[in-house]
């Protein structure tokens, strides 16, 4: 049965492909966020008057954006960096997580996110007195497909 209620952000993740279909947790990320957007056509004419309609426009490029913190070991910053030096797609899936880790885990009937994008942009942070972090953002090529946990 799907989750209900309010989503605890901390519950959502983003999955890397890494081998086959294997998902791994993109870095030891803080936060993620995915972004959308198109651009309408607008539609104006002497009929219209001072008002302009519009109409769907083209589709921009959608993003995904990890914040993490820098680690030796999984998806570290030369692991992503390699990737991006490769100009390697990466697959991803924008989804709750397999496990409880805060409030629940993914169920049967969930929605998540997939799609193949390219990393654009790969930052390090590294404060004298605090955690190493990194940035990183994934921009989607195509279109990204809504699917259900457990569904066809």
């Amino acid at each position: 049965m799907a989750n209900t209620g309010v989503i605890h952000g901390g519950d959502i993740m983003l999955f890397i492909e890494t081998a086959g279909p294997v998902w791994t947790p993109g870095a030891h990320a803080t936060s993620h966020s995915i972004s959308h957007s198109m651009s309408p056509r607008e539609i104006s004419s002497k009929d219209t008057g001072r008002y302009t309609n519009i109409k769907p426009g083209k589709h921009g490029v959608s993003t995904i954006t990890i914040e993490a913190l820098r680690c030796y070991d999984g998806f570290s910053y030369f692991s992503l960096k390699a990737l991006m030096d490769n100009d390697t797609p990466v697959a991803f899936k924008y989804s709750g997580r397999t496990t409880a880790a805060i409030e629940v885990a993914e169920a049967s009937g969930d929605k998540y996110e997939s799609g193949t994008g390219y990393i654009t942009a790969l930052q390090s942070t590294d404060p004298h007195d605090n955690n190493a972090t990194m940035s990183c953002t994934i921009s989607i090529s195509g279109i990204t497909t809504n699917g259900t946990v457990g569904g066809s």
